[in-house]
């Protein structure tokens, strides 16, 4: 982790990633979901956000679950 002074507040970021370490937790991140972690339960496991590993996810061409964790869920 790195930290960085803001509005006169000091905080904390995760370092980008190089590009073969993206691809390793990409590939992680894609096998705990097809184990069937909800894509909020894997980022939580993996300290990062929802929406960085939602993108992590996709660049591994993960095929996401509707958002009721059932494939042919009805939509309202």
């Amino acid at each position: 982790m790195t930290t960085a002074v803001r509005d006169g507040r000091r905080v904390t970021y995760r370092p980008r990633m190089n590009p073969a370490e993206r691809d390793r937790t990409a590939a992680r991140l894609r096998e705990e979901y097809e184990q069937g972690n909800s894509v909020r339960g894997v980022a939580n496991g993996a300290g990062l956000s929802y929406g960085t590993t939602y993108r992590l996810l996709l660049a591994a061409g993960t095929v996401l679950r509707t958002r009721a964790g059932r494939p042919g869920a009805p939509t309202t």
